[in-house]
């Protein structure tokens, strides 16, 4: 009897929940209906409650962009339990991130995602609060450009590290992917904390990649029911079946950078610290400003989740793409061979007299964005676009592909032409900030007051390393048994599925182009690994170790 009874309440109490999330579903969608002399911004038609989710497939970029063309410059898709409008022009992005950005900055909410795994302390999943606000003024100030320079010589000799790896230990073609991972996980890594990745199988490379899998797992759609029916958040502790879990991740992760801090902070004590994100963050006034140490880590974690992957992925994108277009190869290496000459391979010094490499930097990513469904933001409170109503509680995204793949702005946007961007001889954050949105060069970086913090070290990253490489090498397709070369596959089904851009492992040769620049790779290395390089006034050694 009892348990009959038991059973019968929570059939009541479900049938009660179900109603529930029905009734604010309802209300949700009945707020979203314009006010007298505007209109609901267009989009395609869903199914309850799921929406679009289901018509978007595993490359939700293609129907996206179909989508774009048909709807304009801004279209609504319901995904999961939330209302995305997406923008698919510069003016859009202009008009509605960039000048409406104190009402159009914030994030969706996740209970999970933020609230429970990440502690409510993620930067990257924060929404527009007094707190977001205070750390993004620290941010932006440790990563201006001058700071961001401040790197160089971490990049510089990482680059170096590279080019040899991929000259010595690429023998089953396709080990280099690794060593391009490698490299942008020691860069993001010196500049957050000063410590170096020296090989692939470490274990910091371990903990980051294994806590950004965890991560990202967690977060994607479907991963957990309360992230894609937020209500469902509000059900009693006791009823939260997902929650046990959540909060196992949330102390694996805290554990993990916390380690990274308090190791950073001993190095401070002993006046060993080198220069870096962290050591800057630390000599704020941080703690006046109600910043708890764990907040500060997370924020530094959230610099390495966010600079590790995307950095990687651009470039192993390029290596892609120059496999595949020997023509752009053979223009980038006039342009070295008459800037840099023989005797040294590049630097940051030649970086202005190199206009075609940093054109190849702005095209990969034009053609390969970093996110397949946009950058999203989060209105917290209604937004006007010309005769659009976009309502309070909308998710707002940068479709890139639709704005970046425009015919009448990119001719042929399919194909890799580093040459369209030969008349934009400054880097995104100087076109950011233009009054005219058409005079932007990508938007890969996003808009408005989430623009990334860390562009400016992205792009010095995908410069220094593609520069060396194409200075170096020919990068070659693998050669097939019939001993033609292998076609280079560069759409869509040469990348993973999901929500992010990342091509899959494939295979490539770098040939050098003659003994001389073989000869000047490995005494370069040589040279770097007895010289290390310095962070400020502090030297770190090739074991990634700081000595005063």
């Amino acid at each position: 009897m009892a348990i009959s009874q038991l059973l019968s309440h929570f059939s009541y109490a479900y049938a009660g929940l179900v109603t529930g999330v029905l009734i604010i579903a309802y209300l949700k969608y009945r707020a979203r209906w314009a006010p007298a002399g505007l209109r609901r911004v267009p989009g395609p038609r869903g199914l309850p409650l799921v929406g679009n989710t289901l018509q978007l497939g595993p490359r939700p970029q293609k129907q996206l962009t179909k989508w774009a063309s048909e709807y304009g410059e801004v279209m609504q898709v319901q995904i999961g339990w939330e209302n995305w409008v997406f923008l698919n022009t510069p003016q859009a992005v202009k008009e509605i991130l960039d000048k409406q950005s104190a009402i159009t900055s914030g994030r969706a909410p996740m209970p999970v995602g933020n609230d429970l795994i990440s502690g409510g302390y993620r930067f990257l999943l924060m929404t527009y609060t007094p707190t977001w606000r205070k750390l993004r003024t620290i941010v932006h100030k440790l990563l201006t450009p001058s700071v961001s320079n401040t790197f160089m010589p971490s990049q510089l000799f990482e680059a170096k590290n590279l080019v040899f790896d991929l000259m010595t230990d690429n023998a089953n073609e396709e080990d280099f992917y690794m060593h391009v991972r490698r490299y942008t996980t020691s860069v993001v890594l010196t500049s957050t904390y000063g410590r170096r990745v020296q090989k692939w199988q470490s274990e910091d490379v371990e903990e980051i990649y294994g806590l950004m899998k965890e991560f990202s797992d967690s977060t994607a759609p479907g991963a957990f029911i309360a992230d894609m029916i937020p209500p469902l958040a509000k059900i009693p502790t006791f009823l939260q079946w997902w929650r046990e879990r959540a909060l196992r991740y949330q102390y694996r992760q805290t554990k993990i950078w916390m380690k990274y801090w308090s190791n950073l902070m001993l190095q401070i004590d002993q006046k060993q610290a080198p220069e870096c994100f962290v050591k800057h963050f630390a000599e704020t006034d941080y703690k006046a400003q109600g910043i708890s140490e764990v907040q500060a880590a997370f924020v530094a974690g959230t610099m390495i989740e966010a600079g590790s992957e995307t950095t990687s992925s651009s470039l192993n994108s390029a290596i892609l793409y120059l496999a595949a277009n020997p023509a752009v190869q053979a223009r980038a290496h006039v342009e070295l061979d008459e800037v840099v000459g023989l005797s040294a391979s590049p630097t940051f010094e030649h970086e202005t007299r190199l206009p075609y490499i940093r054109a190849m930097v702005k095209e990969i990513l034009r053609i390969r964005p970093v996110t397949n469904i946009g950058t999203p933001h989060y209105a917290t409170a209604d937004v006007t676009y010309k005769d659009f109503f976009i309502p309070k509680g909308t998710v707002i995204s940068i479709h890139q592909y639709a704005i970046h793949y425009d015919t009448s702005r990119y001719e042929n946007p399919e194909s890799f032409r580093p040459e369209r961007y030969l008349n934009h001889p400054l880097k995104a954050g100087a076109y950011s900030g233009q009054s005219d949105p058409y005079a932007r060069d990508h938007f890969d970086f996003g808009a408005g007051r989430r623009i990334c913090p860390g562009m400016h070290l992205a792009e010095n990253s995908l410069f220094i390393t593609l520069a060396k490489i194409l200075w170096a090498f020919h990068i070659k397709p693998p050669i097939q048994a019939d001993g033609k070369l292998q076609t280079m596959d560069t759409s869509d089904d040469a990348y993973e599925l999901g929500a992010n851009t990342l091509p899959k492992s494939f295979k490539v040769r770098f040939i050098p182009r003659d003994i001389t620049r073989e000869q000047v790779t490995r005494q370069e290395w040589s040279d770097a690994q007895k010289d290390g390089f310095f962070l400020g006034q502090v030297k770190v050694n090739v074991d990634g170790v700081a000595s005063a």
